[in-house]
């Protein structure tokens, strides 16, 4: 019994091994331009976070920044209100035309079009309940 145990961790472990083998291997096959995007997003974040928790307005808090690929990860808190506060769509609906909306207008992002990176904003209450989340690929925006 015990050597069933030892076979299952070793099989999980070369299992485990074998991923992070693959994801090295994938990130290793990033093109010079997807590699350059990588370290600038990382490099926004690491700036965005040293400065983070900050207030957004009233009622939202930054909490951090995180990135993958070509995207760029808001994560939100509204301070004032719990998750089950909201009405889902209607909260969507709003963040839609403030924020969303407003991105490709937006020339401190011009760079962003350009590259094409997703934005994505993710909203949870007080309590750390998630609220919901949108994303806008800037490379939809037009390009001038």
């Amino acid at each position: 019994m015990k050597n069933n145990k030892f076979n299952t961790v070793s099989t999980f472990t070369a299992l485990a091994l074998s991923v992070l083998v693959g994801t090295s291997t994938a990130q290793a096959g990033q093109t010079d331009e997807q590699r350059s995007l990588s370290v600038d997003l990382t490099a926004a974040a690491k700036l965005v976070n040293s400065t983070a928790p900050q207030m957004l307005d009233e009622e939202t808090r930054l909490d951090s920044v995180a990135t993958f690929s070509n995207y760029i990860i808001y994560n939100n808190t509204m301070v004032n209100y719990s998750a089950s506060d909201f009405e889902v769509a209607e909260f969507e609906r709003q963040i839609q035309t403030i924020v969303i909306d407003n991105l490709c207008g937006n020339a401190a992002l011009a760079e962003f079009i350009q590259r094409g990176v997703v934005m994505v904003y993710r909203y949870h209450g007080k309590e750390g309940n998630y609220i919901a989340e949108l994303a806008k690929d800037m490379s939809t925006c037009k390009k001038s």
